[in-house]
């Protein structure tokens, strides 16, 4: 039962430091905004996670399930290559705006400078990604649902881009979009040029 307790509150702490990077930054998340936050003592937080990086390593791996699990979750579905793209991208840009911190975490300098091992879990994670958007491109290039000569490393990556750049630019306007929205006319503009 214990145990249970205490994944329960370790996920509690996760989505809430996801909620706090949404809102102030990785910089703004520290251990007592997030103790005050979760209405628990800094001493009490600490017996889940030792450090804000432990944290944040945390946050990585609940965003990797999320986005990347799901997508290969989705990639291995019995649906055409075209439509397990469009499922893609709508997960991953609903989980984008339903969590505005991902993206707040992702283009953060603290990230990008202060903790290399954690950039580097998102770089990881993003290859993983990117392997699982070029596995479907292939199968739609072997079916002949997608244009022949594409480069599938250089599409994959434009894929990844798109919803990318969205979501900072979402970001960026204080959410002051529908990122779904957004998402489903990249969608669109994305599909023709895939079109054999």
């Amino acid at each position: 039962m214990e145990r249970k307790n205490t994944k329960i509150r370790q996920a509690e702490i996760i989505n809430t430091a996801i909620a706090v990077i949404g809102e102030r930054g990785v910089s703004g998340l520290t251990i007592a905004k997030l103790a005050e936050r979760l209405g628990m003592s800094e001493p009490a937080l600490y017996r889940h996670f030792q450090d804000k990086e432990a944290i944040l390593s945390a946050v990585i791996d609940e965003i990797a399930v999320a986005i990347t699990g799901r997508a290969f979750e989705l990639a291995g579905q019995e649906i055409s290559p075209k439509e397990k793209l469009k499922k893609i991208m709508a997960s991953h840009v609903s989980q984008v705006e339903q969590r505005s911190g991902i993206p707040r975490l992702l283009f953060s300098e603290e990230m990008h400078v202060k903790y290399p091992a954690l950039r580097d879990k998102l770089v990881m994670c993003m290859g993983g990604y990117l392997s699982t958007i070029e596995n479907v491109l292939s199968e739609g290039r072997k079916d002949g649902s997608i244009r022949p000569e594409i480069n599938i490393q250089e599409t994959a990556r434009t894929y990844l881009g798109m919803i990318q750049f969205a979501a900072m630019r979402w970001s960026l306007s204080g959410l002051s979009f529908s990122l779904s929205d957004e998402g489903e006319r990249l969608w669109l503009n994305f599909c023709k040029m895939l079109k054999a």
